[in-house]
């Protein structure tokens, strides 16, 4: 089943509750500033130029199985709109009704009760139209698709990867082992966010170190 390889796959980066932020609930994470901050984010190159380099680390890391979307639910929510939401979403993703839903009760940082609900579609049976997405998600701010915020996530369930756009200002990719990620971390290090750096640079600096020794 869809949902228990994502949960094996989630155990396996050690974010069991696919917890938020992505980046600093998994050990081995890169986060990426897709955004150009020397850009204003309403010229369409400031659009064009964050899809790019979403979709550039989209197809650089192995093809991820199991899409899901996330959608949150509050006591105080309206549960009438969730059949036009997730039309919306299939319509923008270009994607028949999901394979799987799962609805998880929880709390939200403040202990309030809040529901989530598990939108899974398997990506080789019925894959995404992975751009008009990133772009969806990209422009969250603009278009008022607010749901698609922080809650969109690509699965490789067999290598143990996580990509999770959350906007257009940034972009995390998580693995149960950190040698996945090297390659990215020293070839797209011009894009990693520099608020992160440090932790990142912490992260990967002993394989670097033992790739020159070797």
């Amino acid at each position: 089943m869809l949902l228990n390889r994502m949960l094996q796959t989630m155990q396996r980066i050690q974010n069991d509750r696919l917890q938020l932020p992505i980046f600093y609930e998994s050990p081995f994470a890169l986060r990426f500033e897709i955004g150009d901050p020397h850009l204003a984010n309403d010229q369409p190159l400031y659009i064009r130029q964050a899809l790019w380099r979403a979709k550039f680390l989209y197809d650089a890391i192995a093809q991820p199985d199991i899409l899901l979307w996330v959608l949150y639910r509050t006591k105080d929510s309206n549960t009438e709109d969730i059949p036009k939401l997730l039309e919306r979403f299939c319509t923008l993703a270009h994607l028949p009704q999901p394979a799987q839903v799962y609805q998880q009760e929880t709390t939200d940082s403040d202990g309030a009760p809040l529901v989530r609900i598990f939108f899974l579609w398997d990506c080789q049976d019925t894959p995404p139209d992975v751009v008009s997405l990133l772009d969806g998600i990209i422009q969250t701010d603009f278009s008022g698709f607010l749901e698609l915020a922080s809650a969109v996530f690509f699965f490789d369930t067999q290598n143990a990867l996580l990509f999770h756009l959350y906007d257009d200002r940034g972009l995390d990719i998580v693995a149960a082992e950190k040698q996945s990620l090297l390659e990215l971390y020293q070839k797209c290090s011009n894009w990693l966010l520099d608020y992160d750096r440090k932790r990142m640079d912490d992260t990967f600096s002993d394989l670097c170190v033992k790739d020159i020794l070797d």
